[in-house]
């Protein structure tokens, strides 16, 4: 589970996102990512639409996968950011599949420590 000053909750934080964030897209994964300059902490969403599977077990697979990537990256991760994570496929890839295509978005972002 992600720390609770970790998570993003509330609709408008998603809503402001959405729209000022930039967009990443990779093969099961789209990033969006903005820049907060008065919050020091990382906040994390991850939405799995019913687009993705009608089956609640299967959407929530997708969410403590990533819950649990996110988890093991947090000290990698520069300070100061909101990352909303959908997922858009609608195979059942591995976990090792997502944290890839995760790992490869992250880098295009410039968003870990090591990578920027």
């Amino acid at each position: 589970m992600l720390p609770n000053q970790n998570r993003l909750r509330r609709r408008e934080d998603f809503a402001k996102i959405y729209a000022n964030g930039d967009r990443f897209r990779g093969k099961y994964l789209n990033l969006k990512i903005l820049v907060v300059q008065n919050e020091p902490n990382i906040k994390i969403g991850i939405v799995v639409s019913k687009k993705v599977s009608k089956l609640a077990v299967s959407r929530n697979r997708f969410k403590r996968q990533l819950r649990a990537i996110f988890r093991q990256l947090l000290s990698q991760l520069r300070g100061n950011l909101q990352i909303v994570v959908t997922v858009t496929t609608q195979s059942q890839p591995s976990y090792q599949e997502i944290c890839d295509d995760l790992m490869i978005l992250l880098t295009k972002a410039r968003v870990l420590q090591h990578g920027s």
